[in-house]
């Protein structure tokens, strides 16, 4: 009774080191949120194999899982706030003079004077980030390098004057600091425009989703079948909704998994807008298209997804699959909880 993901792990490990050679070897892994699906020591362990030993995380409080791992260097990315009393616990319980913060708000500053930092600045990404005159406060400062989080949509010339302004402020008011660049959201071409134009830096990219998922045959997620009913007009489920005749198909996987989370959408042409509205009416007359496959189709809900299980609709000129069988499903990665990883 698992929700399964089944990891290729010889096709994968080649499609990493596509990815790493085509950003010149400067590439730092990002293991954070759930791993991306495969799981955050799993992802630390693969790193170690592909001779990453640099890497970022989100939070202070995903840095324990890796902590044991032979990495030189584990730079959080997100912001820890002088307020936020938890996180320097954290910070303290841990001890680790790899651990390095990134600092992107002057107001959080005091508790940081003595702990090396990256610092990031204020991008047309418009989340965290310091200013130009912040810059100026900091000369005191350990400095580890410059971090700039770009926006994933962006002309390829936007994104690049953006880092050219950025590298010629950080120049001229830190002469001193640390010459390293840290990047996200740049193509591999953008990535070495920008290293060959400022040789004078050292650039590293941080790399999650289109690293670790850039080939997604390389997964395949699996959900056992549970049990089937042969159900004719009768009332199923916690709301006792009436099915007519069809067959009532019980799949590991429910909302403890992941299994119905959506994360909004970016609808952003006019085929997407169509498609949301058109979902949005199906969903107001209470129907929910599945991520499981039975016969080459993705399968309707019955009715919500329960905690650890789904049932499911099948007609039924179908066959149904059998009891303990395996049927595949998709799903987010990156909000897809597995009951067990299989890297073969």
């Amino acid at each position: 009774m698992s929700l399964t993901l089944q990891v290729n792990n010889q096709a994968w490990s080649n499609s990493l080191k596509s990815v790493i050679d085509s950003y010149e070897n400067c590439l730092v892994p990002v293991i954070k949120g759930n791993g991306y699906g495969i799981g955050r020591s799993n992802l630390a362990k693969k790193s170690l194999d592909l001779g990453l030993t640099e890497i970022a995380i989100g939070t202070i409080f995903e840095a324990k899982e890796v902590m044991a791992k032979e990495f030189s260097q584990i730079i959080v990315m997100d912001p820890i706030k002088d307020l936020d009393k938890s996180s320097f616990d954290e910070l303290k319980r841990l001890n680790d003079k790899r651990i390095v913060l990134t600092l992107s708000d002057i107001n959080d500053a005091t508790n940081l004077e003595k702990t090396p930092v990256i610092v990031e600045v204020l991008t047309s990404m418009k989340r965290f980030g310091l200013t130009a005159n912040d810059l100026k406060t900091l000369t005191n400062y350990q400095i580890l390098g410059l971090s700039l989080h770009l926006p994933i949509e962006n002309s390829i010339t936007g994104k690049i004057n953006e880092v050219r302004n950025w590298l010629k402020i950080y120049e001229e008011i830190l002469p001193n600091a640390k010459k390293t660049v840290y990047l996200s959201h740049l193509t591999k071409e953008e990535f070495a425009k920008i290293k060959n134009e400022f040789p004078n830096f050292s650039f590293k990219l941080r790399l999650g989703t289109k690293f670790w998922l850039s080939d997604l045959n390389n997964f395949q997620i699996k959900s056992t079948v549970l049990a089937v009913h042969d159900v004719k007009d009768e009332q199923i489920g916690y709301r006792q909704r009436k099915i007519n005749d069809q067959y009532i198909i019980i799949v590991s996987g429910g909302t403890s998994h992941g299994v119905g989370l959506q994360a909004p959408r970016s609808n952003t042409n006019l085929k997407s807008r169509i498609t949301a509205i058109l979902t949005g009416v199906l969903e107001a007359f209470d129907q929910h298209l599945s991520p499981f496959v039975i016969s080459g189709k993705q399968r309707w809900f019955a009715e919500t997804p329960h905690m650890n299980v789904s049932m499911l609709k099948l007609p039924k000129n179908i066959k149904p699959p059998k009891v303990g069988s395996e049927i595949t499903a998709h799903l987010r990665m990156t909000t897809t909880n597995f009951d067990s990883v299989i890297i073969n």
